[in-house]
């Protein structure tokens, strides 16, 4: 799934990226995505919860409107059972449009911004 092709579109159309999360729309004002290295040897389930691959793509996005912050607490694992899927969606400047299915992994929540980190569970690329 992780290939320098997929960064080579999200790096063009990063201003482009839109977050949906409990069907609210929030605009992503900076996009980076990154391959990042488990520390297991084989592809494992994680307490039964998640599967955890040894490589995984993880995306990094700012976020200005800080009234998300009221909708993440469903969207992590921790007081919930299970992560909330939360949908990254672009048009591409080549008219296609690219999805991401992602679990929030952890956040930092400052005055003016929110930075989530999430890990990709799925990438759909569609021509219209």
């Amino acid at each position: 799934m992780y290939d320098k092709k997929l960064l080579k579109i999200i790096e063009q159309n990063s201003m482009n990226f839109k977050l949906l999360i409990s069907n609210k729309e929030f605009n992503i004002n900076q996009i980076r995505a990154y391959q990042n290295d488990n520390p297991i040897d084989k592809p494992t389930t994680r307490g039964g919860v998640y599967f955890a691959d040894t490589k995984e793509m993880k995306i990094e996005a700012t976020i200005v409107d800080t009234s998300i912050t009221k909708y993440l607490s469903n969207a992590m694992l921790g007081p919930n059972k299970t992560f909330l899927d939360i949908l990254i969606e672009s048009q591409t400047k080549d008219e296609k449009k690219i999805s991401f299915i992602t679990n929030l992994t952890n956040t930092i929540q400052k005055s003016s911004k929110i930075i989530l980190y999430l890990t990709v569970k799925d990438v759909i690329i569609k021509s219209d």
